[in-house]
């Protein structure tokens, strides 16, 4: 699937600086058009319970207070959008015109789980600062992969200029971690290596690695099967150490491969992958 245009949606508790430069760079590569969405938060639905006991006045007083802090974190992560289009020669526009890479900035009040699970739907691709919180779960992440039906890439703390050179895959042979390769496959067949990485416990009977990877082949993508050694619960721990030895700037796995909810986005192996990843995980519902 061709990416021509891309989300980044923020927060004030998010730190925009190293993800709004990897999804930029995700920007130049496709020759796409990125949307930042910035939510600003309604103080009030985040009210400590400890202040409730207050008088009315100090109440407002704190309410105004977080207001203006939250205008100026936005103004200050505007600011620095603006900076890093700058300094990339990206062209700021209100609306799509024409074709070629171009940004903007949009700021939005309200809940950014209950936004994003709209927006999101008409983006190519979803890019989340990560790494994704596991314990509470996170809202945000939940919306993304469950409500929009996109594909999300989740960028690690470092900036990420460079991604999908050397692309690794998950694979256990389901649907899942099917439908993520194929959505995948505009990074796939521009890489210049792809490795498809195995672990016997958890493949299902078929497809296999080697089936995988002739499918690949009719694609164009030239990819290597390498089986890993691990049991549970270190199936993830394993799956990272080798795409880390093999220097992969990219790796691709299903989401949801088990039967609850909660378990299926935030369990075993995707738990591990969203909470210790050091590089960008591209990861479909």
């Amino acid at each position: 699937m061709p990416v021509k245009t891309i989300l980044l949606p923020l927060c004030e508790n998010d730190t925009p600086g190293p993800v709004l430069e990897t999804a930029l760079g995700l920007a130049r590569r496709f020759e796409a058009h990125l949307d930042i969405l910035y939510v600003l938060r309604n103080p009030r639905h985040h009210l400590s319970m400890a202040n409730l006991g207050l008088s009315k006045h100090m109440r407002e007083e704190i309410l105004r207070v977080a207001e203006q802090n939250s205008s100026i974190r936005a103004e200050q992560a505007h600011q620095l959008f603006s900076h890093a289009c700058a300094s990339a020669n990206i062209p700021v526009v209100e609306s799509r015109v024409g074709g070629g890479v171009s940004a903007a900035w949009q700021e939005i009040a309200g809940q950014e789980d209950s936004i994003l699970a709209v927006r999101g739907r008409l983006s190519d691709l979803i890019v989340l600062p990560g790494p994704i919180p596991v314990a509470p779960p996170s809202a945000v992440a939940e919306a993304a992969l469950k409500s929009t039906g996109r594909p999300v890439l989740i960028a690690p703390p470092s900036p990420q200029p460079t991604i999908g050179t050397r692309v690794g895959i998950g694979w256990n042979g389901s649907a899942e971690a099917a439908h993520a390769v194929a959505t995948a496959m505009a990074y796939l067949q521009g890489a210049k290596a792809v490795y498809v990485y195995s672990c016997q416990r958890h493949q299902h009977t078929e497809p296999t690695p080697e089936d995988l990877v002739k499918y690949l082949g009719w694609h164009g993508v030239n990819a290597q099967v390498k089986t890993m050694e691990a049991q549970d619960p270190h199936v993830g721990e394993a799956l990272l150490a080798a795409a880390a030895e093999d220097k992969v700037n990219l790796l691709v796995v299903g989401a949801y491969s088990r039967s609850r909810l909660r378990e299926m986005i935030f369990g075993g192996v995707t738990e591990h992958v969203l909470t210790s990843a050091e590089i960008p995980v591209f990861m479909l519902h």
